[in-house]
């Protein structure tokens, strides 16, 4: 009696994972954001597309920026199943060199409630970007 208690409880919660919801990033490889060469002083937004892959309701609770230089904004609405939301990260271009930032997303995707995202890039000086461009 136990055991066929224990299990049907076991492919209950199984099926229940099966169809949580799921964050996916679909418009960025391998969760990076990349930038590329970028202008000091300019637009350092960008916007991360994300999907809830599951049939539950998918909520981002928090993301934690690694750096007061890079800004996420996102919904607070949760994202229906098979809805697209984005999130809008911001980059302060005013440092000229590389960089590499990690935002981290809190969600209550069931298998992954935290996603890292890498902001990577190279602001470059005015001048460098100009003789830059003239290469092209």
């Amino acid at each position: 009696m136990k055991k066929s208690l224990l299990c049907t409880a076991f492919v209950l919660g199984a099926l229940t994972l099966g169809n949580a919801q799921k964050l996916q990033i679909t418009n960025y490889d391998n969760n990076t954001v990349e930038y590329g060469n970028v202008e000091k002083g300019s637009d350092g937004s960008r916007v991360i597309k994300i999907q809830n892959a599951g049939d539950k309701p998918l909520v981002i609770s928090n993301i934690q920026s690694s750096c007061g230089c890079t800004v996420p904004k996102w919904t607070t609405e949760p994202i229906a199943p098979g809805k697209k939301g984005e999130i809008t990260v911001t980059y302060n271009t005013a440092s000229v060199g590389r960089f590499s930032k990690v935002i981290t997303i809190s969600s209550n995707d069931v298998e992954n409630p935290t996603l890292s995202v890498r902001v990577q890039g190279t602001v470059d000086a005015p001048e460098v970007a100009a003789v830059s461009a003239e290469k092209k």
